[in-house]
């Protein structure tokens, strides 16, 4: 085997093992809530992708066809301390702005451009339609100087490093609350909250920028609530995977 093709196997097995560890281990904690929506009236559901959920019974959901997606909530954000020991806590303020109008304009991305074609989006509210209401609680940048660590180590130990970091809390990290009202009667049909961190990746190039692993995250949330808007009872949507191959 020629040394190229050696390192490559190593890159790979190291992956390997780190998900053959246990995806529930590299999982982000759930959060504990900021009192957007009431966490102790939810529950983790293994259908439903997000650390908690609660659906009201009963509703008719075929008598919506429309979604109005409003601005992103950063009040609660901005209001916790913790994010004033961040190591970008000057920029912090901006940097939640442009994430959350960034994460509305994904929600709506992710509706418009869902093929089943089932929520006409909306830019006003309107009788007849469902309006989600989410709150952006938590956003921890990610730290370059040690992804550039990892990304400089050898084979299989740049994924030991990113683990070390999600171990030292060091690891991008972006948490959410959301509720989904009707937009006439402000009747609440469901609840969901979910705290995702930066993926191990054995190359993460998405590290090497402040924001680019909660894009990522952000991404697949988008995708995650157009599936659940489309779920039928008994279908499954699955949680994102906490490793992925690609390096960006």
């Amino acid at each position: 085997m020629s040394r190229k093709l050696f390192n490559v196997a190593v890159l790979l097995l190291a992956v390997v093992s780190v998900g053959l560890s246990g995806c529930a281990e590299m999982k982000a904690k759930p959060s504990q809530g900021t009192g957007f929506v009431p966490m102790e009236e939810m529950a983790s559901r293994t259908d439903y992708p997000f650390n908690k959920i609660w659906v009201k019974a009963g509703v008719d959901w075929d008598k919506y066809k429309t979604i109005y997606i409003k601005d992103i909530n950063t009040k609660y954000l901005m209001e916790a301390g913790w994010w004033q020991q961040n190591f970008r806590r000057q920029d912090m303020e901006q940097d939640t702005r442009n994430i959350a109008r960034s994460m509305q304009e994904k929600l709506r991305t992710s509706f418009k451009n869902d093929p089943k074609r089932l929520y006409r989006v909306l830019d006003t509210p309107e009788p007849g339609s469902l309006t989600l209401e989410l709150a952006l609680t938590e956003l921890v940048p990610s730290n370059p100087v040690m992804e550039a660590a990892s990304l400089a180590a050898p084979y299989g130990s740049g994924v030991a490093i990113q683990l070390a970091a999600r171990e030292s809390g060091a690891k991008a990290t972006v948490a959410f609350e959301a509720r989904l009202v009707d937009s006439v009667t402000g009747e609440l049909l469901f609840m969901a909250a979910d705290r995702e961190q930066g993926k191990v990746a054995p190359i993460n190039l998405r590290a090497l920028t402040w924001y680019g692993e909660a894009d990522v995250i952000i991404d697949e949330w988008s995708e995650q609530f157009v599936q659940v808007a489309n779920k039928h009872p008994g279908d499954v949507v699955k949680a994102a995977s906490p490793f992925t191959l690609k390096p960006w």
